[in-house]
């Protein structure tokens, strides 16, 4: 069985997805108004440079079959939660690199690692 590998690097100091959200209030007028959880102004502004970084190793079309991710992510301020910053990983790859987070088979060896100097996250994908 051959085994194919990427490694990318997504610039920043990751941010979570499920730990950064605001609250809103969206509706009115002709429309009943009802409370939204958004990502936060942090987590789109990561996700933005982690996308423009990941499209640069894009496989077109996006892999269908199971993958393998290993995450080194090297955070510049608090330490951020793993199980987070693996969700937001994979968000930000969908569509990219897979078609889906949901064929995500393992996280094996991820690790978070204080970086003052250079935050950001290397993503190995095995498939």
């Amino acid at each position: 069985m051959d085994i194919n590998e990427l490694t990318l690097v997504l610039p920043g100091s990751i941010r979570s997805k499920k730990n950064s959200k605001i609250a809103t209030v969206i509706g009115g007028k002709n429309k009943p108004r009802r409370a939204i959880l958004l990502p936060s102004k942090a987590y789109t502004a990561w996700e933005k440079g982690a996308r423009r970084a990941a499209w640069k190793h894009a496989i077109l079309p996006p892999l269908t079959c199971p993958v393998w991710i290993e995450a080194h992510i090297y955070y510049k301020g608090q330490q951020p939660d793993l199980s987070g910053s693996c969700e937001s990983i994979g968000d930000c790859l969908e569509g990219i690199i897979y078609a889906d987070d949901s064929q995500i088979y393992s996280w094996d060896g991820s690790r978070l690692h204080h970086d003052v100097e250079d935050p950001r996250t290397v993503v190995t994908i095995r498939w």
